[in-house]
C-alpha cells in the first residue's frame, strides 16, 4: 500500500485495525461456537446410528421369518399396499447463521391388507419394527445434513481467520507503525528545527 504518511491515515488506518482485531475476535467465538454444535451433533449422530443398525438387523431378521412362514410370492403382494405411509415435510432453520435442513415425518395409516388366515403376529412384528426406525433414519439424515453444513461453514470461518491473521493484521499493523515512525521523526525533526530558530533569534537579539 502507497500512502501519505499523514495523521489522518494513521488515523483511517488504526481505526481499520481495531475493526479487523474485532471481527477475528467475533470470528474466533463463531468457530468455537459452530465446533461444539457440530460436536454435539456428531455424538447424537453416532449414538442414533448405532441404534438405527441395530433396529435394521432386528427388523430384517424378523422380515426374513416372516418370508420363510408365509412365503416370498406371499409377501411380495402384501408389499404392494403398505400398512401406511410417510410424509415428509421439509423446512429450514438458522444455526450461528447457517441454512439446516429440519425434517419432519409424519404417518398416513392404511387399512390391513392381508387377512387373518395369515401368521398375522410375524407379519406385525417386522412392521413395527420397520415403523419405529423410519423416524430413526430420517432424525439421523438432518443431523448428518446439518453436520455437513456445520463443518463446510467452520472451514470458512478459519478461512477467514487465518486470512486476518496472516494477511490483513499484520499487514495493517505494518503501515500503522510505519506511518507513526514517520510523523514521529518529523516531529523529532520540527522540534530541533523550531529550537534552532529560537536559538538564532536570542543570539540576534543579544547582538542588538
Amino acid at each position: 500500500m502507497r500512502v501519505a504518511p499523514s495523521k489522518m491515515n494513521l488515523i483511517r488506518f488504526k481505526r481499520t485495525l481495531a475493526f479487523l482485531r474485532r471481527a477475528h475476535d467475533l470470528l474466533e467465538e463463531k468457530r468455537e461456537i459452530l465446533l461444539l454444535e457440530v460436536n454435539r451433533r456428531i455424538g447424537e449422530a453416532t449414538k442414533l446410528r448405532s441404534q438405527v443398525n441395530e433396529q435394521l438387523r432386528e427388523a430384517y431378521e424378523l422380515l426374513d421369518a416372516a418370508s420363510v412362514v408365509v412365503g416370498t410370492k406371499e409377501m411380495s403382494l402384501i408389499s404392494r399396499t403398505p400398512r401406511f405411509f410417510y410424509d415428509l415435510s421439509v423446512s429450514k432453520k438458522k444455526i450461528m447463521g447457517v441454512s439446516v435442513l429440519s425434517l419432519e415425518p409424519s404417518k398416513r395409516f392404511n387399512p390391513v391388507t392381508y387377512g387373518i388366515s395369515k401368521p398375522t403376529v410375524l407379519l406385525d412384528q417386522f412392521i413395527e419394527k420397520f415403523d419405529a426406525v423410519l423416524p430413526l433414519i430420517v432424525r439421523l439424515a438432518e443431523l448428518e445434513s446439518a453436520l455437513i453444513r456445520l463443518v463446510e461453514e467452520v472451514k470458512k470461518t478459519q478461512h477467514r481467520i487465518n486470512a486476518l491473521e496472516q494477511f490483513l493484521i499484520p499487514r495493517y499493523q505494518s503501515m500503522v507503525s510505519m506511518i507513526s515512525a514517520i510523523l514521529e521523526e518529523r516531529d523529532r525533526e520540527e522540534f530541533v528545527r523550531v529550537k534552532k530558530v529560537k536559538t538564532l533569534l536570542e543570539k540576534k537579539a543579544r547582538q542588538v
